[in-house]
C-alpha cells in the first residue's frame, strides 16, 4: 500500500477635490436626506463541542452514498463495484471518521477512509510511514492513495487491480476524491472541535511492567506491542491522532496484553451483553468481554469514562486476572502515574 498534496486582491478609489478658488454651493434646503442602511450583524457560526469521551458527528452524516456512488467508481476505474460497507467506528469513528467499501465478487475492492479535519487536529500522517503506504505500490494486492482538503483527508485503498500501477493508482485517486471534495462542499458540514481533557498518552511498557510487578507481587519486564497486519492508511491516522498504544507485560512463561486508546469511552462496553466486573475503583468501570475466546486467558474492557482499555489476562498465571484488572483499574484512575 501507499502520495500525493489560494491571494485577495484590493483596490481603493480616491475622488478628487475642489479647488481653493471655487466656492462651494449652497445646500439645498428641500433635498431629502439619505437614509444608509445600517450593516447587517454578521451570523456566526456556533461550534459544537464534543466530549473527551463521546462519539463525534460523523463526515457525510455517515452515508457513504453521499459521498461517492458505484457509478462515480465505474466512470473513473472502468470496473462495477456494489457498496459494501459504511462503517464509522473504533479509531476511525473516534476522529468522526467514514470507512466506504465497494467491492465485486472476485475480491476487487475500491476503500476510501474520509477523516474530518475537526477530528485530526494538528495531527499528520507518520512522516516514516509515506513511502510504504503512498509510494510503494502492488496494485495486484492492495495500492493506496491519499488526497486532502481543508476540511477532509482521504485514504483511498485499491484491491486486486493488476493492471495498474503508481501512477494510474494516482490518477484515480485525484479523481474520485475531487467528487467527493465537491460532493461535501454542496452537502456542508456540522462545525465542531473535541474536548482532549484527560485523554490518555501512550503508554510507557518499561513503567506499567513496574507498576503491574509492585501491584501482583511478581517481576514483570514490558514491552510495546504493534499491529499484527499493517493497518490501513487512515486507520493508522486515526490511532496516532486517538495516542493508540499496546504492552506486553511477561512474567516469565505468563504474557498480559494490554491497549489503550485515548477518547473511546463511547465504545464501550464491546457487547450489550458483556457482564460488568466490580474494579473496586470509584469512577473506573470494566466489563468481562464475552466474545474473547480461551481456554488460558480472559478479555476485559474498561473505561475512566473518557478513555478505552482492553487487556488479556492469562488465567493460569500465579496472580489471578481479577487481581491483574483491578490493578490496571487503579493505574487508570491515576493516569498511571
Amino acid at each position: 500500500m501507499r502520495s500525493n498534496l489560494a491571494p485577495a486582491l484590493a483596490a481603493l478609489v480616491v475622488a478628487g477635490a475642489l479647488t481653493a478658488c471655487t466656492s462651494p454651493p449652497e445646500p439645498d434646503a428641500t433635498a431629502t436626506p439619505t437614509a444608509t442602511a445600517a450593516p447587517s450583524p454578521t451570523a456566526t457560526t456556533e461550534v459544537r463541542l464534543v466530549g473527551a469521551g463521546e462519539k463525534p458527528p460523523v463526515v457525510f452524516g455517515g452515508d457513504c452514498a453521499a459521498a461517492l456512488t458505484p457509478a462515480d467508481i465505474r466512470e473513473v476505474t472502468g470496473v462495477e463495484l456494489a457498496s459494501a460497507a459504511s462503517e464509522s467506528r473504533g479509531d476511525l469513528g473516534n476522529v468522526g471518521g467514514l470507512l466506504c467499501s465497494w467491492e465485486a465478487t472476485e475480491g476487487t475492492a475500491v476503500r476510501l477512509e474520509i477523516l474530518p479535519r475537526a477530528g485530526l487536529g494538528d495531527t499528520r500522517f507518520p512522516a516514516d510511514q509515506v513511502g510504504y503506504y503512498f509510494e510503494e505500490c502492488d496494485a495486484q494486492w492492495v495500492c493506496a492513495g491519499v488526497a486532502e482538503s481543508d476540511d477532509i483527508w482521504i485514504g483511498a485503498s485499491f484491491q486486486s487491480f493488476p493492471g495498474a500501477d503508481r501512477a494510474q493508482i494516482d490518477e484515480w485517486t485525484a479523481s474520485l476524491t475531487s467528487s467527493v471534495f465537491e460532493n461535501l462542499r454542496a452537502r456542508g458540514s456540522e462545525v465542531w472541535t473535541r474536548d482532549r481533557s484527560g485523554w490518555w498518552t501512550a503508554l510507557d511498557c518499561t513503567a506499567l511492567a513496574a507498576t503491574m510487578s509492585g501491584e501482583l507481587g511478581t517481576p514483570m519486564t514490558g514491552e510495546a506491542g504493534g499491529y499484527h497486519d499493517p493497518p490501513p492508511p487512515g486507520g493508522l491516522l486515526a490511532a496516532t491522532v486517538s495516542n493508540r498504544s499496546g504492552c506486553y507485560l511477561y512474567d516469565g512463561g505468563n504474557r498480559f496484553e494490554v491497549n489503550a486508546v485515548a477518547g473511546q469511552a463511547w465504545m464501550l462496553p464491546t457487547n450489550a451483553d458483556d457482564p460488568p466486573f466490580d474494579t473496586g475503583v470509584p469512577g473506573v468501570t470494566a466489563w468481562l468481554d464475552s466474545s474473547f475466546q480461551s481456554v488460558a486467558a480472559a478479555g476485559y474492557t474498561m473505561t475512566d469514562g473518557v478513555n478505552a482499555l482492553s487487556a488479556v489476562v492469562s488465567t493460569t498465571a500465579p496472580w489471578s486476572a481479577e487481581d491483574a484488572v483491578r490493578a490496571l483499574a487503579r493505574g487508570a484512575a491515576s493516569d498511571w502515574g
